[in-house]
């Protein structure tokens, strides 16, 4: 059982919640019939409810709460209900502000109200709307009905049996009943409806359950106020489960309004993945404005379906900061006979992204590898080693998106009069200037000196898309890092294995009898490195630190064939500069 505020608590709530996203709004149309009527209102009016009730043709309107009849039993000795903590109904007053007992209401809120019209009015209420929640309470332990608000979708009308579809509770067909009567100095009456009568969008029911519970329709939609991004944010999640008895198509569209905010969501700035999938790489995709749908899902009863939603925030105008935008999110079921529609904002502010920082996943990256497996020329799996070899690989993607392992790099710069700091990254045969002070130097000890800068062959970008990241060097026999220089020889004593026959130049293993060769030859490399896919790198969304797996091949070391090393790896982005001095 989920837990119900009380009507204080609910009022600050409320206000906090006017505060946040009184900027998406919507409007409610509402038929007062002459006499007594029980509205279902959908939306959080923004406005006093002086100003919401203006042009209501009401004297008063009263506010009920089903929290009122969730007493606790803590200190009960035969666990009986301790009766109501406080007044089921709320009143407003107009006019009369001191015998009011009430200011804001909540999105899902029963009104009850007297029309003093003789004929049927059509009235509105605007405010920021919110995904349904009711409190049912046990109706023989009081002898009063709940009262149930129907959010429907447009021009439907069902019976109210097809929109309980599901509730964990007991209640009859002929357990229906609405209010009734036309004498204001009197109280309301009821009348029963029968499951043959239809119910429309906004309308309220009495129902007798034997149930307490939390049920909020076929259809329960989180978070109930829907996504705040505020200003910072660039992902947020959307839940709707199916808490209705058969499978069910549900469908989320998204409307845009200039009227949601100070500016108006550009297109593509909104993107959705299902995060059911997510992490078998399902990608972004970015949605438009329009009323179509923007995803549309089959569930099973009970089932969950999880829909991530990310902000492009760099899609607005850079100077643009601290300023408001939203768009309003549609939940309806499609062929379900609950005909349920759930309308929740989305909101968010804007952070005035800099342009500059468009470039993920330009900058430097640090992959740290732990090599443990093994392939040999006669082996095609992988074999465990007896050992952990662990090494680091710095790589730099620039601007233009060309990718390099670098042997070693130094981030240095100067502190300017105003007291910032501004650094650039050397690498390759670049002198750092004698003048500026070293922030950080990255060497890897597994690369050649000679060949300090290794540009990326065959490379499909940083993001780890198939292929991911490779690089193919040489080092030679003589060179100052070979790793077949003789422990002995400070260079090459130019034998054969047999260390007594002077040997020929060039990697040519028929010239040498041995299987392994002298030190004489080349050794040619291939570094692989995969990253792990899961679709949620995007430039609005970078992510900066990334799992996958390297690969470092060896060839020339044996005459069966090359060798290769295997490991998992981690790899992070420790500075976005995209440009590289070189030389």
């Amino acid at each position: 059982m989920k837990k119900t505020l009380t009507r204080g608590v609910l009022a600050v709530a409320c206000a906090a919640m006017f505060a946040v996203h009184a900027q998406v709004t919507v409007t409610q149309t509402i038929k007062l019939k002459r006499g007594w009527n029980a509205v279902y209102v959908e939306v959080s009016p923004a406005v006093s409810l002086d100003e919401a009730f203006a042009d209501w043709p009401v004297k008063s309107v009263g506010f009920y709460d089903p929290a009122s009849f969730l007493a606790t039993r803590q200190f009960s000795q035969t666990w009986d209900s301790q009766g109501l903590s406080m007044k089921p109904i709320a009143m407003w007053h107009r006019g009369i502000p001191e015998a009011s007992q009430i200011k804001y209401i909540p999105a899902g809120t029963v009104c009850l109200a007297f029309s003093t019209n003789d004929e049927q009015t059509v009235v509105s209420v605007q405010g920021v709307p919110a995904a349904p929640r009711m409190t049912w309470h046990v109706t023989d332990t009081n002898d009063v009905y709940n009262f149930v608000g129907f959010s429907l979708q447009p021009d439907a009308k069902i019976a109210p049996s097809d929109y309980l579809e599901g509730f964990d509770g007991n209640f009859t067909k002929s357990g229906f009943y609405k209010f009734a009567g036309n004498d204001e100095d009197a109280s309301p009456s009821i009348t029963r409806v029968y499951d043959t009568s239809k119910v429309s969008d906004g309308d309220v029911l009495l129902v007798a359950t034997d149930t307490q519970s939390d049920w909020s329709g076929v259809l329960n939609v989180s978070p109930m106020g829907g996504l705040d991004f505020g200003s910072g944010s660039s992902k947020a999640t959307l839940s709707i489960r199916n808490d209705g008895e058969e499978d069910r198509t549900v469908s989320v569209a998204m409307e845009t309004s200039p009227s949601y905010g100070d500016v108006v969501l550009p297109r593509g700035a909104v993107h959705i993945r299902d995060a059911a999938v997510a992490i078998t790489n399902a990608t972004w995709s970015a949605v438009g404005g329009s009323d179509a749908p923007i995803a549309t899902k089959r569930l099973a009863a009970g089932e969950t379906w999880k829909i991530e939603f990310g902000i492009d925030r760099k899609v607005f105008d850079s100077e643009v900061k601290g300023k408001t935008f939203g768009a309003l999110l549609r939940v309806t079921d499609v062929d379900g006979k609950s005909k349920m529609r759930v309308d929740v904002p989305l909101v968010g502010e804007t952070s005035g992204a800099s342009a500059a920082n468009k470039a993920w996943p330009g900058g430097l990256w640090v992959a740290d590898v732990a090599f443990n497996r093994i392939v040999v020329p006669d082996k095609a799996m992988e074999t465990e080693t007896g050992g952990t070899v662990k090494l680091r690989l710095p790589i730099h993607i620039d601007a233009n998106g060309t990718v390099r392992l670098l042997q070693r790099v130094v981030a240095a710069g100067e502190t300017a009069a105003d007291g910032t700091y501004a650094y650039r990254l050397f690498a390759g045969t670049a002198t750092v200037p004698t003048t500026a002070h070293v922030a950080m130097r990255i060497s890897a000890v597994c690369l050649p000196t000679e060949m300090p800068v290794i540009e990326a062959t065959g490379s499909e970008g940083a993001t780890g898309q198939a292929g991911g990241m490779k690089f193919a060097f040489t080092v030679a026999g003589g060179g100052a890092t070979s790793l077949l220089r003789h422990p002995l020889h400070p260079q090459h004593d130019g034998l054969q294995w047999d260390f007594k026959t002077p040997a020929p130049n060039g990697d040519v293993f028929s010239n040498y009898k041995g299987d392994v060769k002298p030190e004489t030859f080349s050794v040619q490399n291939e570094i692989t490195l995969a990253l792990d896919l899961n679709g949620g790198e995007a430039a609005w969304n970078p992510e900066e630190t990334k799992g996958g797996t390297c690969r470092w091949t060896l060839t020339n070391l044996m005459r069966q064939g090359p060798i290769t090393l295997v490991g998992d790896m981690s790899i992070k982005r420790v500075s976005p500069q995209t440009e590289l001095v070189l030389q």
